[in-house]
């Protein structure tokens, strides 16, 4: 995108429209959504720029207006349809700083013109660079039916509070919060239903009663599975914890995409744990989710999958329990589940895999695998699926406990590389090959390898093939 969207004011000096002809006048009525006038500079005004002088909106100069016309303005539009004078006009408002726009001239414009949905005090444009204005206004059309048509009401009844509320309560959360449950709550209903009277008073209630705990009010933290990657596969839940949260902690393996999410105002904090590379501790994490929880703050633990698979969100709810900070969990896809969709295996199957089992590549205080308490030879009579998490430098030692436990040697295994991103890679061996050669699969974290008949079953896309074990012999003596 490279253009920014902004407001502009247009109530000191009127905007100027250049051209008298129909798309002048087009754009007039567009403008006069937000102006109180709009001076036009054109030789003669078409039928309905001249009703628009006749309603006193707007006001006609003279043609080809020069620099004192121009400078000040807080934006000028040209459509006189003359490239000549289209061109001039973009070129003297460009030299003295003005916003300028030419109807299907980008070349000339320093701002676009979105499609608006109004309401009132609320003004949601839309804007695609130019490139897709149909799309623009399907947008529109969308949101005209979505957005509650009092929306506008509630925003101006809220501006005539915004003065009590900031001589009744400080800056920060608690302020914030008590907006959430006035728009979250009876008094935007009752404003949303056209009663004015009943919502000023619902308002001012709610202002007293946060103005008259003298208590900060409590701050909690919610653990929440931000998935393996891609933003879409976040749930309604994750985004709406992301939307309110004060500060951010979030891991190394959490994208941007993910995080653009987060409110605009929200302290974000990395606090990436992964092999081989700085990080932070998690007792200083469970740490500093108590400090700003104590705070008064709301928190969201970012987490890549799921929470409370291999993501270590029991240790820090027992921390939150402790320190009696309240807490909630929003569940994530984990990224076993997110590969075997993308590849589209099924980790069970009526044929195939009668049970899963997710195990980690590293053990809580080793970097070794630990199957104590997985019974190895029983998953090895068959029907089962096996899901490696954290284990691309671990694969052969763990492919070798499996070859000791039983498993068969041509067990296939399915290796799924940064699952659900743009940059996903699949790779497919056998056991006896991943434990010969781990290196030759080309691995890189994140990875989940799955064992079993399932990971044998035609995928979905690209699959790079692992060479036989005959061709790896000869190839590595």
């Amino acid at each position: 995108m490279k253009s920014f969207p902004i407001f502009l004011r247009v109530d000191a000096k009127p905007p100027l429209v250049v051209g008298g002809g129909d798309l002048a006048g087009i754009k007039a009525r567009l403008l006069l959504k937000r102006a109180a006038l709009v001076e036009v500079a054109a030789e003669s005004l078409g039928d309905e720029l001249s009703r628009l002088e006749a309603d006193g909106k707007v006001r006609a100069i003279a043609p080809n207006p020069g620099i004192a016309e121009l400078r000040g303005r807080p934006l000028v539009v040209s459509a006189t349809e003359d490239d000549a004078e289209d061109t001039r006009i973009s070129a003297m408002a460009r030299a003295f700083g003005v916003p300028v726009n030419v109807p299907d001239r980008p070349e000339l414009c320093s701002f676009v013109l979105p499609a608006i949905v109004d309401r009132g005090e609320v003004t949601v444009a839309i804007g695609t660079e130019g490139a897709a204005p149909v799309l623009a206004q399907r947008l529109r059309a969308f949101l005209e039916r979505e957005l509650h048509p009092r929306l506008g009401s509630l925003a101006k009844l809220a501006g005539e509070f915004r003065e009590r509320v900031a001589s009744s309560l400080p800056e920060g959360p608690g302020r914030r919060k008590l907006w959430e449950r006035i728009f979250d709550g009876e008094a935007a209903s009752a404003a949303l239903a056209g009663d004015e009277i009943a919502a000023r008073r619902l308002i001012g209630e709610a202002i007293d009663r946060a103005a008259s705990d003298e208590t900060q009010a409590p701050g909690r933290v919610v653990l929440v599975g931000a998935g393996p990657g891609d933003p879409e596969l976040l749930t309604l839940k994750a985004v709406r914890a992301l939307k309110a949260a004060d500060v951010v902690l979030y891991d190394g393996l959490v994208g941007k995409a993910v995080l653009d999410y987060a409110r605009r105002e929200a302290e974000l904090i990395p606090v990436g744990k992964s092999k081989g590379a700085h990080s932070v501790a998690q007792a200083e994490i469970n740490r500093l989710l108590v400090l700003h929880a104590r705070a008064g703050k709301t928190v969201v633990r970012l987490k890549g999958g799921d929470p409370f698979i291999f993501g270590r969100g029991g240790e820090e709810l027992d921390a939150l329990r402790a320190a009696g900070i309240e807490s909630e969990v929003v569940p994530g896809i984990t990224a076993g589940v997110a590969a075997a969709a993308s590849v589209q295996i099924p980790l069970t199957h009526r044929e195939h895999a009668h049970s899963v089992t997710f195990v980690s590549g590293h053990a809580a205080a080793s970097d070794r695998p630990d199957f104590d308490g997985i019974d190895l030879a029983a998953l090895a009579k068959g029907g089962n699926t096996l899901v490696l998490y954290m284990g691309v430098s671990t694969s052969g030692t763990v492919a070798e406990q499996l070859l000791a436990a039983g498993w068969a040697p041509h067990t296939p295994v399915l290796a799924v590389e940064n699952a659900s991103r743009d940059d996903e890679r699949r790779v497919r061996a056998d056991l006896a090959q991943l434990a010969a050669d781990p290196a030759s699969l080309g691995l890189e974290s994140p990875a989940v390898l799955f064992f079993g008949e399932v990971a044998g079953l035609a995928v979905s896309g690209t699959v790079d093939e692992v060479l036989a074990r005959s061709e790896l012999r000869l190839a590595h003596g």
